[in-house]
């Protein structure tokens, strides 16, 4: 097969891991080997040996018996397509949302697979934007960064705000119907809503709570599609 035949091959995401791990391999200035991919992948060498036949005859490497294993130029378009994803996520991660670089690399590795190439654009270009106003110290990056560090104060369904508490409504999530009759009753971003309970009885689940002096009764439904501002959750 010729490498230009491969642009139609559907690659799966373990595929998609072994082109990775040759290219890592030979840019760590090593070769690529059955030895040396399985234990970096952590499978046996002929689970190794089974993939790198489907590979070499979708022509995406090249790779003799006891011998090294080479990527092709298509192989090794789609494994740095990969690798660069990869590198994307993880500086995301790291950079901008603060996880430690072995929980960056576990998530990338997830979704490196689930992500097309204008995602991919966009995620990056996001990414470098974000870079370039670190490095300028522009003010509004450092309130955005400061929000990321308040997670604990994001919006919550009121079904799991305990018992006496309140909030602001953020935002009603229903749709259709059940949202225009929210909406119509007064369930709007900004509004206060305080002292809710949960009572459970022979007829079910319910919340009551008091919104502008007057008492009110939700279901699980209702109350699990308005979210609350409110710093205390279960």
């Amino acid at each position: 097969m010729t490498d230009g035949a491969c642009d139609k091959i559907e690659l799966t995401a373990r595929v998609e891991d072994y082109l990775e791990a040759i290219l890592e391999i030979e840019m760590s200035g090593e070769v690529a080997t059955v030895t040396h991919m399985a234990k970096n992948l952590g499978v046996t060498k002929a689970t190794i040996t089974a993939a790198l036949k489907k590979l070499k005859n979708d022509g995406l490497l090249e790779h003799e018996r006891y011998g090294d294993v080479v990527l092709t130029s298509s192989g090794r378009e789609k494994a740095l397509a990969i690798y660069r994803r990869h590198e994307f996520l993880t500086d995301f991660f790291v950079r901008i949302l603060g996880f430690p670089r072995d929980r960056a690399q576990k998530v990338a590795c997830v979704m490196e697979h689930e992500i097309d190439e204008s995602t991919e654009m966009r995620l990056a270009a996001f990414t470098d934007a974000l870079m370039q106003a670190e490095r300028k110290e522009e003010e509004w990056l450092r309130g955005l960064l400061a929000k990321l560090d308040s997670a604990h104060e994001l919006p919550l369904p009121m079904c799991l705000v305990l018992d006496g508490s309140g909030g602001i409504i953020a935002r009603v999530t229903a749709q259709y119907e059940l949202r225009k009759r929210l909406q119509a009753s007064g369930f709007l971003p900004g509004v206060e809503i305080s002292d809710i309970r949960k009572i459970s009885d022979q007829n079910g689940t319910y919340f009551v709570f008091n919104m502008n002096g007057m008492g009110i009764k939700f279901g699980i439904t209702e109350a699990s599609a308005v979210w609350l501002y409110s710093p205390s959750m279960r």
